[in-house]
């Protein structure tokens, strides 16, 4: 019986330290995600809240936005993520390789690209796609790949493309450092074996490494579709949605419609996205507890 109670009087201390971080997790993660979801179901005016079901909703699907804003995010994502992972993939296989020398100081040169803050990757890269001032359009006269500038950031056609390329290039790293984690855990005596049998180069990546590295690769690919699906700042900062809506993806149309007071409509937009981006977070943390 004493057991018990110092047992109860433990699990009471327990509760009493968990407690303050569970308040702040309430307050600034759980209250503000209620609240959104509570906006996305009315209509907002002076001092007047009237339910309206799923009529925000369908004023979104409504827009005539909306079309071009799911296409753009899906290229957004897709583009994003399916080259970050092969050129992540590319590099740790690369830097695997016993003839590299030095593999830990090249890995170090290429996470800079991912370490450096958000805003300042996205302002450094507007300059070099400046039309007038860019060093991008500069190197490619001289070179004479052009000849003369070219509007990256305001050609409807090249704008997608332009800022895919700095998210690749600002998350390629990270895929680059969880493959290298999955390689460096493969033992040598397996690729050793697989050369004596006769594997080489993608033969002994397909049927070696592959199998090995799925698990790794699935959790890699999904923290990655997360982050594109959530970015802002990069292509806010860059284009702000433009030209003409051309790189306008949800997270921005979110912050288009709290700019304009559409305040239920963005509520609407951001719960449709916390929807799509809750799939991957669920198959994130179910393949998580499988490693588990």
């Amino acid at each position: 019986m004493q057991f018990n109670l110092n047992l109860n009087k433990g699990e009471s201390r327990g509760y009493a330290f968990v407690a303050p971080g569970v308040m702040v997790i309430a307050l600034l993660i759980i209250y503000p995600i209620l609240a959104v979801i509570y906006l996305s179901f009315v209509r907002s005016g002076f001092n007047v809240t009237e339910f309206v079901g799923l009529n925000n909703f369908i004023n979104v699907f409504q827009s005539h936005q909306f079309a071009q804003i799911i296409k753009n995010t899906f290229i957004w994502t897709s583009g994003t993520v399916v080259l970050a992972f092969l050129l992540g993939t590319g590099a740790a296989l690369l830097l695997n390789q016993d003839f590299v020398k030095l593999p830990g100081l090249w890995r170090a040169v290429l996470m800079l690209s991912w370490i450096i803050p958000g805003v300042v990757k996205a302002t450094v890269w507007k300059w070099l796609y400046s039309y007038d001032f860019g060093m991008l359009n500069h190197l490619l006269e001289r070179i004479g790949m052009i000849s003369q500038p070219v509007g990256w950031l305001s050609n409807t056609n090249l704008v997608m493309g332009t800022v895919i390329l700095v998210q690749i290039w600002a998350t390629f790293p990270f895929a680059m450092l969880m493959i290298s984690a999955g390689l460096q855990s493969i033992p040598k005596e397996l690729s050793e074996v697989a050369e004596l049998d006769g594997a080489a180069g993608l033969t002994k990546f397909y049927y070696i490494f592959m199998p090995l590295l799925k698990d790794v690769a699935f959790i890699t690919i999904l923290i990655l579709i997360i982050w594109s699906l959530n970015e802002f700042a990069l292509i806010w900062i860059i284009t702000q949605g433009g030209p003409a809506g051309s790189s306008q993806i949800l997270s921005l149309s979110i912050y288009d419609k709290f700019r304009s007071f559409n305040i239920n409509g963005a509520a609407a937009t951001a719960v449709l996205q916390l929807s799509i981006s809750l799939v991957f977070a669920v198959c994130y943390v179910y393949q998580a507890k499988k490693e588990v």
